[in-house]
């Protein structure tokens, strides 16, 4: 491929990440917030209308995949993204990449009400990372039961890490970069609340300390192979698909070039 053309396609590619829709998704994409603008405090929802806002002070860097955000570690900086119903898929997956400094306690995503302790056992679709570098999944049911796996791969090592949580509605599963890394049964039908999403912090003064890109919900539990897929491609191949079928380049393939 010529300079030109692979300009041209990249181009094209980084606009597909910052149109709020999109003609269609695959894999039940409910919503793809992919951290390509690289300037100002909006977050794109590439496939729905859960638009995003940056509070505080992130960093726009590079990414796994294109750009991505930057979290120093402070509770006041993260992306809000207010409640979508989406938000309350039975089931869903909810996929993110990270790229975290060992630090103390730090959160990737927060659902759960706008202050800590929370008020109220609602959904809680936390994905956080434990003091010893580990990921930590919680949930909440509707019976008042709350779940939680401990994963078993430090996580928070500088380097790109691909985290994935799913929920078929019994079970919930920790996927680490594209392995099972635990699970465990839900104990009853997952809560649910309008609460805002907070990625890279939750209220309390716990954040992350690194990189966070391409944050994927879908309204669907998805398989090993799936996960794999969607690690292995970058969201766009599942948020952005021509209705005549004539998109067939893959960020995959562009972002090697």
């Amino acid at each position: 491929m010529k300079a030109a053309q692979t300009t041209t396609c990249i181009g094209f590619i980084l606009l597909l990440g910052i149109v709020s829709v999109v003609q269609a998704a695959s894999l039940n994409l409910a919503s793809a917030w992919l951290f390509e603008e690289n300037s100002g405090k909006a977050v794109s929802d590439t496939v729905g209308d859960a638009n995003g806002e940056i509070k505080g002070n992130l960093k726009w860097v590079a990414g796994k995949v294109g750009r991505g955000l930057e979290f120093l570690g402070a509770g006041d900086s993260y992306v809000q993204i207010p409640h979508n119903d989406v938000f309350n898929s039975d089931p869903y997956t909810i996929t993110v990449w990270t790229k975290l400094k060992a630090a103390s306690w730090q959160y990737v995503i927060w659902r759960n009400g706008e202050v800590w302790p929370e008020a109220e056992n609602v959904r809680h679709m936390d994905i956080w990372i434990h003091d010893a570098d580990y990921p930590v999944f919680m949930w909440h049911t509707e019976n008042g039961t709350q779940g939680r796996i401990d994963g078993q791969t430090i996580v928070a090592d500088d380097q790109w890490h691909h985290i994935a949580k799913v929920y078929d509605g019994a079970t919930v599963q920790m996927y680490i970069d594209g392995k099972l890394d635990g699970e465990a049964p839900s104990q009853g039908k997952l809560a649910t609340s309008e609460s805002p999403m907070w990625i890279g912090a939750r209220p309390g003064n716990v954040a992350a300390t690194g990189i966070i890109d391409e944050v994927g919900l879908f309204a669907a539990a998805l398989s090993e192979a799936e996960i794999a897929d969607v690690m292995d491609e970058g969201l766009v191949k599942f948020a952005s698909v021509e209705a005549n079928g004539k998109l067939t380049t893959r960020w995959g393939d562009i972002k090697r070039k």
